[in-house]
């Protein structure tokens, strides 16, 4: 992880050097904030998309990092979330009706991909290298005006987050056009001047899609750990999911899940072993979308004999 550290140091320099700027962007004036106003698309209506996530924290469950952007090409939007939690608080940015100015998504085979969003409140640059089913690296450079922020007296006015992520295993099958990478990250964090470097599992996604999303309900997990990594889908007519221990994947069926305010409980089977796994709710966050609360869970516990952490989400459950 040297030269992480190492490239992680120099675009910390050049992001305080040069103000809130993104490294890598284009200079001048931010695109207006367009953020107000009801989501586009609208509910329900389809439509080429193209997501991408990545997410991450501490092995010790004290730190979490997970940023999506989503574009819309025909729409014309990109929505954006960012969500920091430390011991400090939550601090979260979320917007389902930033302009998109692209760039188009590069082709499958294409050795560089680059997702970005940009307004006045907010930026992320997302660029993977290697392809989308065999992807190398992912560097991510981000920075929001926080919505929600930290408890007590502690009030950033700017976030900025800056990670590079290194694929140690992937899948792809579990949705339709979706692929996941698993591995190790490396997050530097700046609160206002207050600068956070942690490193631990972290998760990695890309999925294009022409069907409207956010329509069906669903409950989804991600879990992190040592070379061990799962992902659990309730809810979809192809629900189910995986786990990859030592890079050797095993279905994972007939999925259930019992969320409480401090717990989430998953019940599910493989290799026709019955299993439950319950974590603990390190930190909680909401996410609005059409006039309806999408719910995330950072969590903590152990799964197949090993610590793990990750996340929980739930839509319309």
């Amino acid at each position: 992880m040297n030269e992480v550290l190492a490239d992680l140091a120099v675009a910390r320099r050049t992001l305080l050097v040069g103000g809130i700027g993104l490294v890598g962007c284009a200079s001048g004036p931010k695109s207006a904030d367009h953020s107000a106003g009801e989501d586009l698309p609208l509910k329900g209506k389809a439509g080429l998309s193209q997501s991408v996530m990545l997410s991450g924290a501490s092995l010790d469950g004290t730190h979490f990092v997970a940023v999506r952007a989503c574009q819309y090409p025909e729409a014309g939007v990109v929505w954006l979330w960012c969500t920091v939690a430390t011991p400090k608080g939550v601090f979260q940015f979320s917007s389902n009706r930033l302009p998109w100015q692209g760039p188009a998504l590069s082709p499958d085979e294409a050795g560089t991909a680059v997702y970005r969003a940009e307004s006045s409140l907010a930026a992320a640059e997302f660029v993977r290298t290697g392809t989308l089913k065999t992807p190398q690296k992912t560097q991510l450079n981000v920075h929001f005006t926080p919505q929600r922020r930290g408890r007590f007296s502690f009030q950033p006015t700017l976030v900025s987050i800056l990670a590079e992520f290194e694929p140690l295993s992937g899948y792809a099958g579990l949705l339709t056009g979706r692929t996941e990478a698993f591995g190790h990250a490396k997050f530097v964090l700046n609160l206002a001047g207050q600068k956070v470097v942690f490193e631990g599992p972290s998760q990695f996604h890309e999925q294009t899609q022409t069907d409207a999303r956010f329509v069906a309900p669903f409950i989804f997990s991600s879990l992190w750990s040592k070379n061990l990594f799962s992902s659990i889908l309730v809810g979809q007519p192809n629900g189910g999911g995986y786990v990859l221990n030592e890079g050797r994947p095993s279905a994972i069926s007939k999925p259930k899940a019992e969320l409480t305010q401090t717990a989430s409980k998953f019940t599910f089977s493989v290799g026709g072993i019955d299993r439950a796994v319950v974590l603990e709710n390190r930190f909680s966050y909401q996410i609005p979308i059409y006039n309806t609360l999408w719910q995330g869970r950072f969590v903590k516990g152990e799964f197949f004999g090993k610590a793990v952490v990750g996340m929980v989400n739930s839509w319309l459950q």
